[in-house]
């Protein structure tokens, strides 16, 4: 079905490795595609200010695993000048590599305490230079004020600008904003272009997420919800482990074919 296309894997899942090991990982489970993050301060993937060599380098990395980028992560935040410009830094990257999706945050990777009133002084000037390279923005469900897709609705609504949506991710949603992803995913998906597929076990608060389908989340409703309102964009599994650490890389990897095949089973029964 459609919403298998673009299956990724996000390179979060991978916080403590390195670049080949996530790629590794999402070869050996099977995927097509991968979404690399750069989260300075928590994990790098990707180098934001890579030049054309570097680049031609990167590119040739991917064709060796068989696998293309749905879109590129880059939390660099946007509420001051630093952040922008690493922001617009992220999106020329994006155009060299063909990739139409910068997923960020509005506070950066390590922080949640957001103040969208900074955020609104400083979003225009990255939303203005990524409609002109062709690329989109996408803001994900991450902190204080932008915790679940209601909240980010009224945001992204009030930025009002064509290449300002929303990166949905599926766990954050109940974590930072306390809403399970059903009636609150139907209600941002108008907006939503990239989503983060990541299963969740508690509420609000608790870090707990397991490989899909092993938590809590219902996502053969979650698919329902994407299929009916006619979402054709990329979703990236996402598993983020123990808040004191990650497990072996090898368990890792065994982790992520778990999920991308309980991914395909769901969405098999879900078609």
């Amino acid at each position: 079905m459609s919403l298998s296309k673009q299956l990724a894997l996000t390179s979060a899942t991978y916080h403590p490795y390195g670049r080949e090991d996530v790629l590794d990982g999402a070869e050996g489970a099977g995927f097509k595609f991968v979404e690399l993050v750069s989260a300075r301060g928590a994990f790098e993937h990707v180098d934001l200010e890579m030049d054309d060599r570097a680049v031609r380098d990167f590119q040739a990395q991917l064709e060796r695993h068989q696998l293309k980028l749905s879109a590129l992560g880059a939390s660099t935040g946007l509420m001051s000048a630093e952040g922008v410009a690493r922001a617009k830094t992220s999106v020329e990257l994006a155009r060299k590599l063909g990739v139409k999706i910068v997923v960020n945050s509005i506070a950066g990777p390590t922080s949640h305490d957001e103040s969208i009133d900074l955020f609104m002084e400083h979003v225009d000037e990255a939303a203005e230079y990524a409609g002109e390279m062709g690329v989109i923005l996408a803001l994900e469900l991450h902190g204080n004020h932008t915790g679940n897709g209601r909240q980010m609705l009224e945001v992204v609504r009030r930025v009002n600008h064509p290449s300002v949506k929303i990166n949905y991710d599926t766990a954050n949603a109940v974590y930072h904003g306390g809403e399970w992803p059903y009636e609150d995913l139907e209600l941002a998906l108008p907006e939503v272009v990239n989503i983060h597929l990541k299963d969740k076990i508690g509420g609000k608060g608790v870090w707990q997420f397991p490989p899909i389908g092993m938590g809590e989340i219902d996502f053969r409703s979650v698919f329902d919800i994407l299929d009916r309102g006619g979402y054709s964009g990329p979703m990236s599994v996402e598993i983020e482990f123990s808040e004191d650490g990650w497990p072996s890389v090898h368990e890792v990897h065994e982790a992520v074919k778990t999920a991308r095949q309980n991914v395909l089973r769901l969405l098999e029964l879900h078609g």
